[in-house]
């Protein structure tokens, strides 16, 4: 009798911590899951922002769509981030909105407006974290939320960006939306030793026969600085703006 319930009060406090247990580890399971991943790119390794001051609702919405879309993706060494490929079409079904767009030079509305900030966004973080340009292509116009040759314009089915991961490392991509301001952030598992840096040489082109006026050619370098001091320079692309081109709004 006293053997029985020893037994049932043993099975007892058993099942009582087996439902404890139970109920809490799933909060601590994610958090332990989060701080993995966290861990495994500790390093960051180049980051930029861009402003979505002056941006429509609906404008702001499609950037926080393919914001959402890219961020925590994971590029093995050698591997190409293909921007089309990871956020698809940008169609209504999606959940994309109509938006002004630059489109052959003119500012017109289309579904998805917007999205090209987020591409120019993490263009400019790629290329500060050592990531090579496979493929890119500039807006026929200006844009106002980046600076003129930084600026990455996509178009599905004809115009993509394309980033190859160049280090001996993964890489993760972190692109969010906190109030006004787009950001996009490489992390790496080690830290680089040493830093990127851009720079831009802005030259005028003779006015047309026309008297369109002057014209522009941008040239987008990348500057390596080696811990020792020592530094390196390359282009990254050349821009040609033909005359009578002017900064076109967002």
């Amino acid at each position: 009798m006293l053997r029985a319930a020893i037994a049932w009060t043993s099975c007892l406090l058993c099942c009582l911590a087996l439902a404890a247990r139970a109920a809490e580890p799933a909060a601590d399971s994610l958090a332990h899951v989060e701080r993995s991943a966290d861990e495994q790119f500790p390093e960051p390794l180049g980051s930029f922002t861009t402003t979505l001051l002056g941006s429509l609702a609906a404008r702001t919405s499609n950037v926080r769509l393919a914001a959402a879309a890219l961020d925590g993706i994971v590029l093995e060494p050698g591997d190409v981030l293909s921007f089309n490929a990871v956020v698809g079409p940008r169609t209504l079904e999606r959940g994309y909105l109509p938006a002004p767009v630059i489109l052959r030079e003119t500012r017109q509305t289309q579904t998805g407006g917007g999205v090209c900030q987020v591409a120019s966004t993490v263009f400019v973080a790629g290329l500060l974290s050592g990531l090579d340009v496979v493929e890119r292509w500039r807006h026929s116009s200006p844009v106002d939320y980046i600076a003129t040759g930084e600026d990455a314009t996509i178009f599905w089915g004809a115009k993509d960006l394309r980033l190859r991961n160049a280090l001996p490392q993964r890489v993760r991509l972190e692109v969010a939306v906190a109030g006004s301001v787009l950001s996009a952030r490489f992390e790496g598992e080690e830290a680089a030793l040493g830093a990127w840096d851009l720079e831009t040489e802005e030259r005028a082109l003779p006015s047309d026969a026309d008297g369109g006026g002057s014209g522009h050619e941008i040239e987008l370098y990348r500057v390596w600085h080696d811990p020792n001091g020592s530094e390196s320079r390359m282009l990254v692309h050349r821009d040609v703006y033909p005359p009578a081109r002017t900064r076109e709004p967002r």
